[in-house]
């Protein structure tokens, strides 16, 4: 996709200064409702046990050792924009990618030319996770820290081992007991889960014009979380499976009427004046029950009480109400009523919590199965984005790159614990421009704030035995607690937290912390120049993502059309899958865009301004083939329609040719769409109801609009 000129180029050059102004601005930024003292004191309690346990057992390198285990598994809970209920698989991941590190480091720390191969690996495969999101950074993350800091301690293999499960089983302490205190009960996440799948939905309902996406991932999430084994599950786990039924469908009425909306806006705005009224009135009925449903799933008895008469109220009413002017409006607009009313029906019949939560096995085979798929999804990913032409992969070779590097040359300073700059240098690197220096700024301010912390404490109370582990246990409270408000906070507090872990089998305190400073300040500013130097520009991976997009709206496009078209309609299972993989790469692309966004100017890859509106374009069009689906699904079985078949390989070339020049930004012939289905729907207007031709029309408008935006000629 080409870039445009103008007032982009017209930017002042100095840009990087601007940015990295702005960077170390944001660092400073404190945000006090993220604090949380019950979430720092349930992550802090694992990490002070282990230091109080191997201190009680006369064992300070058992203590450091497990400690480390339960405070990099306590990171991964809350650090950044961690959440407030413990991600429990975030956690276990980590923990099994410290332990490998930590096999792995030990036992080619032996061999210098083995261990810089095997760090390269690992900043290979780290680099690759960020296409995972915040997860995959913060398990590669970790990773790559296990490997330095235990690979300066070569041993053999039973040694090895032995270190390894020490990490283990502080990592997995960490992990049970959040698990245990901090997750909520089985019945209580699946009623959690769902409330808040319902909450987007009533969110959605209040303003269809914003983005469906919340209430997608949300009920996704139910459905995950009813899915997996559970000991104590709950008794209407049917039910509730059952409502994630409704609420992905009450989702596509939902998009349905969104998008025939916008259509009357562009095309009749008379019609489109004449029936807004009736239809926000609907909108805010259907509002008001689905708050109500969401009060009852989540078992507010008064909710419960007063939910079945409103349910009936709303369906009096809207079998009572006048019809719109618009057909297809009025026809949408019925449908959605009736799946609103039904889903609060089922929820009305919901036992409370009070009464629920019996002792009910989960399916074991089935969450099996869910983690096995995850893992294979999470690997698909990671390769898909490991190609140069993603952030992720230009990522992961600089990662690699610049963390060999400074390894070579801290082998050659004669630093004490110079590995800490290696840690840091590979903690600031982050795939965009905003990310690295914000993140590089937090770290290196916050741990020469915890330098001065830890040398004060250290002067003030030379803590040593069990006053360590109490000073161990208030710094990690306070890391934990206040880490998602400031990243440079709780840098500050950990840092005071690994120089007292280290303490136990070093008492030189204040060496320790100034060692962690200087080599802190030296590897972050290694990385932080190296990305100047080395930039990895958003905007190139713009193109190559919009194209994936295109490609899954492909696929998901012929599922849908082919239904009409030879009367064999694919499974909803199957449907769901192709609109899941679009819905991600919808979100990978937009991303993308906004990190973009945020970068100074430079003159490469796309222009992120004429991308928003593709994207805008792309999202008009899948959102046009969920409705399109819905439509289909509710029509009685038909013989096959085959007169479609032009269209749907108009469709077909049209969204080939936008994923090619997205991708090499070289211009191709068009069909010609509007053609087609004007002379299609004149012709044949009794092939489809007036709702089917309007799902058509709009995904022939989205597709010309993406089309011309990138410079292609349409018909």
């Amino acid at each position: 996709m080409s870039t445009s000129a103008g007032p982009r180029d017209a930017r002042p050059r100095d840009g990087k200064t601007v940015a990295v102004g702005q960077a170390f601005k944001e660092a400073g930024r404190f945000d006090r409702a993220q604090v949380s003292v019950r979430a720092g004191l349930i992550a802090a309690i694992p990490v002070a046990a282990m230091l109080a346990l191997g201190t009680a057992i006369g064992s300070p390198d058992a203590a450091v050792t497990m400690g480390v285990g339960a405070m990099l598994a306590g990171v991964a809970w809350r650090a950044g924009d961690g959440p407030m209920v413990p991600p429990i698989g975030t956690m276990a991941g980590a923990t099994v990618a410290l332990g490998i590190a930590t096999l792995a480091g030990t036992l080619g720390g032996r061999w210098a030319w083995l261990h810089l191969l095997l760090l390269v690996i690992f900043c290979l495969v780290a680099g690759s996770a960020a296409s995972l999101g915040r997860r995959g950074v913060v398990i590669g993350t970790q990773s790559i820290i296990a490997f330095i800091v235990f690979g300066r301690f070569p041993e053999d293999l039973p040694h090895a081992l032995a270190l390894t499960g020490l990490v283990l089983g502080g990592g997995a302490t960490q992990v049970l007991f959040a698990a245990i205190v901090a997750v909520p009960l089985a019945w209580r996440r699946q009623r959690a889960a769902l409330a808040a799948a319902y909450g987007a939905l009533a969110e959605f309902t209040a303003e269809v014009t914003r983005s469906s996406m919340p209430a997608a991932t949300a009920l996704e999430a139910a459905d995950q979380v009813l899915a997996a084994p559970a000991l104590f599950a709950d008794q209407d786990r049917d039910a509730l499976a059952d409502l994630v039924g409704e609420g992905r469908r009450i989702r596509l009425e939902l998009i349905g009427l969104s998008t025939l909306l916008a259509q009357l806006r562009r095309t009749d705005s008379d019609l489109s004046k004449a029936t807004s009224d009736e239809v926000h009135d609907a909108l805010e009925r259907l509002h008001e029950l689905l708050v109500l449903t969401v009060g009852a799933i989540d078992g507010d008895q008064s909710t419960l009480a007063q939910l079945p008469a409103q349910a009936a109220e709303v369906s009096d009413w809207g079998a009572a109400r006048e019809p719109l002017a618009s057909a297809a409006l009025d026809q949408r607009l019925a449908a959605l009523i009736g799946q609103v009313t039904a889903a609060a029906r089922l929820a009305a019949a919901l036992h409370s919590p009070g009464t629920g939560g019996g002792a009910i096995p989960g399916r074991p085979s089935l969450g099996t199965r869910r983690i096995g798929s995850q893992l294979a999804a999470d690997v698909h990913r990671m390769r898909t984005g490991a190609a140069l032409d993603t952030a992720a992969g230009r990522h992961a070779v600089r990662l690699a790159v610049v963390v060999a590097l400074t390894e070579l040359l801290v082998q050659r300073v004669a630093l004490p614990r110079a590995y800490w700059a290696v840690v840091a240098a590979s903690t600031v690197l982050r795939p965009s421009f905003g990310q690295t220096f914000t993140r590089g700024a937090e770290r290196v301010l916050g741990t020469m704030a915890g330098v001065v912390i830890a040398t004060l404490i250290a002067v003030a109370l030379d803590p040593s035995g069990w006053g360590a582990v109490a000073v161990v246990a208030v710094l990690a409270w306070c890391t934990y607690a206040v880490f998602p408000a400031n990243f440079a906070a709780g840098v500050a507090m950990l840092t005071g937290v690994v120089v007292f872990l280290l303490h136990a089998v070093s008492p030189d305190t204040a060496q320790i912390a100034l060692d962690r400073g200087i080599d802190t300040a030296i590897g972050g500013a290694i990385g932080l120049a190296a990305y100047l130097l080395w930039p990895t520009w958003s905007a190139l991976s713009i193109g190559p993502l919009l194209a994936t997009l295109a490609d899954t709206q492909h696929a998901y496009l012929d599922a849908v059309l082919s239904g009409l078209t030879t009367g064999r309609r694919m499974p909803e299972t199957q449907l769901r899958t192709l609109a899941r993989e679009a819905r991600v790469a919808y979100a990978d692309a937009q991303g993308a865009i906004e990190l973009a966004r945020s970068e100074p100017p430079h003159g490469h890859g796309a222009d992120p301004r004429t991308a928003a509106t593709v994207l805008s374009a792309l999202r008009r069009l899948v959102y046009g083939l969920h409705v399109l689906r819905l439509d289909i699904a509710t029509m009685p079985e038909t013989k096959p329609l085959p007169l479609l078949a032009a269209l749907q390989a108009g469709l077909d070339q049209a969204l080939s040719v936008l994923a090619a020049t997205l991708r090499d930004a070289k211009h191709r012939p068009f069909p010609p769409l509007r053609t087609l289905h004007r002379d299609l729907a004149r012709g044949h207007p009794e092939l489809l109801s007036q709702a089917v031709w309007a799902g058509l029309d709009e995904l022939v408008d989205a597709t010309d609009t993406a089309a011309a935006t990138v410079g292609l000629t349409v018909p």
